[in-house]
């Protein structure tokens, strides 16, 4: 809209031969443009030639690029939306209470999970760009390693600095493949340097160097590393939008760069060994064991907590159960407050400890296990206030003895109700404090994703 008011205001305040003078240098920029894209690169060119000979099809690459869309596209027309944390978790995204409790394979999948229609686009489109390349550069077995490698690293700096947030490592696993370009530009660059001097050595006079297209030549050209320059800026600018640069994704930059220090070395002689590589996976694979062994298991609060606001239903449905049945004289008041104070208050103590020995609880969720825990600990009091109540209330009035003083008997009798009173308000007054905390355990349940 802000265009076409420009372009309004540019037409009315110019002169027609300043018009036709502003088309005509338009028209110019735009055949320079079409000049640009169609002549002739050789440097390119021989550039493609040489991948092609190193390795005639790149099968690592279509194979991650064509995952990735079906699975995104399965979430795209799934029963959720493809942003929802339930949705992202139902598709392999990692989540620090369910990844570390049995589901380590979600650093893996998470890898393969988007977020977005943007972050889907702008990571196929890079993929694609820096694949083609990287896998006939390094081979299948070092781009495969790369990727997952730094998926996994990415999704572990994750779960280590946000153990409850759901998150996936696709982006992470793009910085490591530019990580290894990164290696792999650094390499070349050492032995160009190396070169010059050993020929100028050889030759005092300053050589003259002219660029010549070499069919098998594979090091990276000019115009490809602006075409990938490009392609990297616009990667880094829509990750930061979308808050995806952080310090797991230069996780996944660190591991794509050590892994391309080690292979990138001699990659434009030959491909790296893969037993080499194998050798390199299993250390990596070690790493992430001490890694995954020091984060531990978090604790998933949830359950225990559900089964805390299930308690104090079925205790309360108990208790009013035995109350009826006392109403009925079929049991006895004494009946009633044992199962107040005993099997009642066993039950609460019980899910206490259950609580008490979580372990690993992250931040975010430790409020809410003091708060459950806080209201175990004031309704054990209130049930217990409760059996003494009733015992009190259903106790049986002892008969004025003969010749006691009618006065000092109503005292005593007063003093008695009074004591009865206080006895239940002791017991509404712990019930309702309880379940203020039980309340509060009940808004975090509802309000919290992880």
């Amino acid at each position: 809209m802000l265009l076409g008011i420009a372009a309004v205001v540019g037409y009315r305040i110019t002169t027609p031969e300043e018009r036709q003078e502003y088309f005509a240098r338009a028209l110019g920029v735009l055949g320079d443009q079409k000049e640009a894209l169609t002549r002739p690169r050789p440097e390119a060119d021989a550039f493609r030639r040489a991948l092609r000979a190193r390795m005639r099809f790149a099968l690592i690459t279509p194979a991650i690029a064509l995952f990735i869309t079906a699975l995104f596209a399965r979430m795209l027309y799934g029963a959720g939306a493809v942003g929802n944390p339930d949705t992202l978790v139902a598709w392999g995204a990692s989540l620090g209470t369910r990844t570390t409790n049995g589901e380590w394979w979600r650093l893996v999948t998470a890898a393969f999970v988007h977020t977005g229609m943007l972050h889907f686009i702008v990571d196929l489109a890079v993929l694609m760009q820096l694949g083609l390349i990287l896998e006939r550069l390094v081979g299948r077995v070092t781009f495969a390693a790369v990727y997952l490698s730094a998926g996994v690293f990415d999704g572990l700096k994750a779960l280590s600095s946000h153990p409850i947030a759901v998150t996936v490592s696709s982006s992470g696993a793009i910085f490591g493949l530019y990580g290894l370009l990164l290696a792999a530009l650094i390499w070349q660059t050492f032995h160009a340097w190396r070169r010059r001097a050993v020929a100028y050595a050889e030759e005092p006079v300053e050589p003259v160097y002219t660029p010549e297209v070499v069919e098998h030549d594979l090091r990276i050209p000019l115009i490809a590393m602006k075409r990938l320059a490009v392609g990297a800026a616009v990667f880094v600018t829509c990750s930061a939008f979308t808050d995806r640069v952080g310090t797991a994704q230069f996780t996944g930059l660190l591991v794509g760069l050590m892994y391309g220090v080690i292979f990138a070395r001699r990659a434009v002689d030959s491909a790296p060994r893969p037993r080499a590589v194998a050798y390199a996976v299993f250390a990596t694979a070690a790493l992430v064991v001490i890694a995954a062994v020091g984060i531990g298991n978090i604790a998933d609060v949830k359950p225990e907590l559900a089964r805390v606001l299930e308690l104090e239903q079925s205790t309360s449905a108990t208790y009013q159960a035995g109350v009826d049945e006392l109403k009925k004289g079929r049991v006895s008041a004494e009946a009633v407050a044992e199962l107040a104070e005993g099997t009642i208050v066993s039950e609460l103590k019980e899910a206490d400890g259950r609580l008490e020995a979580l372990t690993n609880v992250p931040p975010e969720h430790q409020s809410a296990v003091a708060d459950a825990r806080e209201y175990l600990r004031l309704r054990c009091a209130s049930w217990r206030a409760r059996g003494m109540a009733i015992r009190r209330t259903h106790a049986e009035v002892p008969r004025k003895p003969e010749g006691a003083d009618d006065t000092a008997w109503r005292l005593q009798m007063h003093a008695r109700f009074r004591s009865d009173e206080a006895a239940r308000g002791n017991a509404e007054g712990a019930e309702r404090a309880s379940l203020e905390a039980l309340q509060r355990v009940a808004r975090f349940m509802t309000t919290s994703h992880a």
